[in-house]
């Protein structure tokens, strides 16, 4: 299916989480890195601009292929050449598979 020499781009894995506030005792956002400098395949599939509310968006949903990775979610984020992708969809690849997929969209908010 793939090809361990397509995966020539490095990447990191990200996740939002909350971690006690200890001057006030309430919850605070925090960002854990996952996985960093991960190799990955990564290939744009398609983009777009919409305007909202007299702004444009723009979007792209990005296609990635990394060595086989359960721990990832998703509701975490990659971050590829300085920009943040959501992970929309990890398709069901089984246990045995060397290899995880992921389609993530840059330019949204959650």
């Amino acid at each position: 299916m793939f090809r361990i020499g397509e995966l020539d781009q490095k990447i990191d894995f990200w996740r939002e989480c909350n971690v006690q506030d200890e001057d006030l005792g309430g919850l605070e956002a925090s960002v854990k890195t996952l996985f960093a400098g991960v190799w990955a395949k990564a290939r744009p599939l398609s983009g777009s601009e919409i305007e909202r509310f007299d702004k444009l968006n723009a979007t792209e949903l990005t296609f990635f292929v990394t060595r086989y990775r359960p721990e990832v979610k998703e509701d975490d984020y990659i971050s590829w050449q300085g920009v943040n992708y959501n992970i929309r969809h990890i398709p069901s690849v089984g246990p045995r598979s060397l290899y995880s997929e992921f389609y993530a969209e840059r330019g949204v908010a959650q």
